[in-house]
């Protein structure tokens, strides 16, 4: 590639709005708002079996720990979730091995 071509390369402008990660009130969007619809189940559920005097401060304490811990992952990355739902697939391709000398898979020679 010529000098020119990357001096034309570099000059892209990337907008951060387009590569931002979606969040909702500081995390993501979809862990927090499946927190939300489950601290609304579990205000209800409460409510019903100790009264409604244990079951809103239960659930309402319960959100916002869970939103507190939703912050804090997606301080550390905005997008932890997916990040850990493509280590469970990938999990069985590439097992981990805690050293080097660790034994390998054998694979077959097509020599």
């Amino acid at each position: 590639m010529s000098e020119r071509n990357r001096v034309e390369l570099a000059k892209v402008t990337i907008h951060a709005s387009l590569v931002r990660p979606l969040s909702f009130m500081g995390g993501e969007r979809g862990l927090v708002l499946g927190g939300l619809l489950f601290c609304m189940y579990l205000a209800f559920v409460l409510s019903m079996r100790y009264g409604v005097w244990y079951g809103i401060p239960g659930s309402a304490l319960a959100w916002v720990l869970w939103l507190g811990l939703m912050r804090r992952l997606a301080i550390a990355d905005p997008m932890m979730w997916q990040v850990l739902k493509r280590h469970r697939k990938y999990k069985a391709f590439y097992p981990a091995r805690g050293r080097m000398n660790a034994p390998l898979r054998a694979y077959k020679d097509f020599k």
